[in-house]
């Protein structure tokens, strides 16, 4: 588990090159990946804050699925995890989600 307290410095540089490079196919799949994530390291007053329930995972990611829905905000979920996660930890998470399978369309 990660220190959800610390926000990370993100270079946004390293964001514009992470959404370049995920193909457009695979964005449904890095989503739900990403989203599970940022779940599972929300703070449990975060989690009643969002859902009113401190059981409510499900609710949570239906929650953050909608909101990043768009695909004008990929680089806001990317940006968004790094800061939550730290960069290191999301581009391995990344790298194994072996993303050079999905063809760019």
């Amino acid at each position: 588990m990660t220190d959800t307290d610390q926000i990370n410095f993100v270079d946004s540089e390293l964001v514009d090159e992470v959404v370049s490079r995920i193909p457009e196919s695979a964005w449904n799949n890095v989503k739900a990946t990403l989203i599970t994530h940022i779940v599972d390291a929300m703070p449990g007053e975060i989690l009643v804050r969002l859902t009113k329930d401190p059981e409510g995972y499900e609710e949570a990611e239906t929650i953050l699925y909608n909101y990043y829905t768009d695909p004008e905000r990929n680089w806001n979920l990317i940006n968004d995890i790094f800061q939550l996660l730290g960069d290191e930890y999301v581009l391995t998470l990344l790298d194994d989600m072996q993303l050079d399978q999905f063809e760019n369309k």
